[in-house]
C-alpha cells in the first residue's frame, strides 16, 4: 500500500504543472528516434495497395518529467498513458485513404526517472505501391512509407531514425509475398513560412513467391513450345500431326483464359507471360495452316517449276539436305556420297522433297522465332 501511495504521490507530482500540448524543452530541439517493427502484410494486387500491420517505437527525453528514485521508494519507471505526456504529432504521408491520415493512437509509454520517455504504438499503415507486373509471377513492386511531423518543425522536433530504423524479428513471413526492407532515409522538406519538417521514409520490396505459378503457368508454357516444335517433327501425311496440330492450338487458346484469369490488372506494362503465349499462339496456328497447305502441296502432280527443281536439287546435293529430306526408303535408290545434277531426271516425288524443305525451314525459323522471344521476355535476373 505504502509502494501504491507512493507511486501516486510521484505522478501528482509530475503532472501537477505539466501541459502536454508543450513540447518538454521549448528552447531546446527535441531528438525522437523512431523505429518501425512490421509484423503482417497484405498486398492488394488489383489496387497496388498495402497493408502493414507494425509497431512503431518512439523515444525521447522530457526533462519536465525527472525525479529522484530515492525520494519515492526506488521507483525508476512509471507506466503512463500516451495522451497524459507530450508525443510528437507524427503522420504517415503514404494512406491510400486519405481520410484514414491520423494521429498515432493512444498507448501506454513507459517514463523512467531520467526523463526518457519510450512508447510502442500499434498501428496498420494502408500504402499505395509501385505495382510493376511486367515479369509476373516473377514480379516486384516497391513500397514506400512516409512518417513526418506536420505540426511541429525541425526547430522543435527532429525526427530520427533508431539504428537501422527496423526490426523484423517479430515479422510473420506472408504465404504469397516475400517481404525485404531495402532502406531507411531521412530528409527534411520545406513548410510554410520558411520552415521545415522532418520526415522519415522506408522502402520495401515485395516480391512474389513463384512456385505455384510456375507449376500453372511457366510449365505449360514450355510444353506448349515443345509441341508447337514436335507439330513439324511429324510426317506430313500422317493424321497424327494433324490432329497434334489442333489439340496444340486450342491448348494455347485454353492456357491464355487460364493465365488471363490468375493475372491483376496490369496497368500500362503488358505482363510478358502474355506476350510469350501470344507469340506463340501465332507459331502454333503458323503450324496448324503450314500442314494443311504442305499436305496439299505434296500430292500435286503438275510439273514442277524450274526455281523450285533447282532449289530441290541444291538441297538433295548436300549431305544434311539428303539426311533432313530423303527417308531410308529414298536413301537406298540414293548415293550416299554425291547426287549428280545430271541423274535427278526431275523425280515423280519433287514435290515431296519440295514440302519436306519447306517443313524443316519452318522448323528452324520456329525455334530461332523462340529463342529471340525467350531472350527479350525472359526476365533479367
Amino acid at each position: 500500500m505504502e509502494s501504491i501511495s507512493q507511486l501516486l504521490n510521484l505522478k501528482r507530482n509530475l503532472f501537477c504543472d505539466y501541459d502536454n500540448n508543450a513540447t518538454p524543452n521549448p528552447s531546446k530541439t527535441t531528438n525522437v528516434s523512431l523505429s518501425l517493427m512490421p509484423k503482417i502484410l497484405d498486398f492488394d494486387e488489383e489496387n497496388g495497395d498495402i497493408s502493414l500491420h507494425s509497431w512503431i517505437a518512439l523515444n525521447w527525453m522530457d526533462p519536465q518529467l525527472i525525479w529522484t528514485p530515492s525520494d519515492y521508494e526506488e521507483i525508476t519507471f512509471v507506466h503512463v498513458k500516451s495522451w497524459q505526456i507530450w508525443s510528437p504529432n507524427l503522420y504517415a504521408d503514404t494512406i491510400a485513404d486519405i481520410s484514414d491520415r491520423n494521429r498515432l493512437p493512444t498507448t501506454e509509454c513507459l517514463l523512467y526517472n531520467s526523463g526518457l520517455v519510450s512508447c510502442v504504438f500499434a498501428v496498420k499503415f494502408i500504402s499505395k505501391c509501385n505495382p510493376d507486373f511486367t515479369y509476373w509471377p516473377y514480379d516486384k513492386h516497391q513500397c514506400r512509407v512516409t512518417f513526418f511531423s506536420w505540426k511541429e518543425t525541425t526547430g522543435q522536433v527532429n525526427l530520427q531514425i533508431d539504428g537501422t530504423g527496423i526490426f523484423m524479428n517479430d515479422y510473420i513471413n506472408d504465404t504469397m509475398w516475400d517481404f525485404k526492407f531495402i532502406n531507411s532515409t531521412k530528409r527534411v522538406i520545406n513548410s510554410t513560412s520558411n520552415e521545415t519538417s522532418p520526415w522519415i521514409t522506408y522502402d520495401f520490396l515485395l516480391t512474389r513467391h513463384h512456385g505455384k505459378m510456375n507449376a500453372s503457368t511457366i510449365v505449360p508454357a514450355i510444353a506448349l513450345m515443345m509441341l508447337t516444335l514436335v507439330v513439324l517433327c511429324l510426317d506430313l501425311k500422317s493424321i497424327e500431326r494433324v490432329m497434334v496440330a489442333c489439340v496444340n492450338f486450342i491448348c494455347h487458346l485454353l492456357s491464355m483464359y487460364v493465365v488471363q484469369l490468375h493475372l491483376p490488372y496490369n496497368g500500362a506494362n503488358t505482363p510478358h507471360i502474355l506476350l510469350f503465349y501470344r507469340e506463340s499462339l501465332g507459331l502454333a496456328t503458323f503450324a496448324l495452316i503450314l500442314t494443311a497447305l504442305l499436305r496439299k502441296v505434296e500430292d500435286m502432280t503438275t510439273d514442277i517449276p524450274s526455281w523450285i527443281s533447282l532449289a530441290t536439287t541444291f538441297v538433295l546435293n548436300n549431305k544434311a539436305g539428303r539426311f533432313l529430306i530423303l527417308k531410308d526408303d529414298d536413301l537406298k535408290t540414293t548415293d550416299r556420297d554425291n547426287v549428280n545434277e545430271e541423274n535427278t531426271n526431275a523425280p515423280k516425288s519433287s514435290w515431296k522433297y519440295f514440302s519436306t524443305i519447306i517443313d524443316w525451314l519452318s522448323f528452324f525459323c520456329i525455334v530461332l522465332t523462340y529463342a529471340i522471344v525467350l531472350i527479350i521476355l525472359l526476365p533479367v535476373s
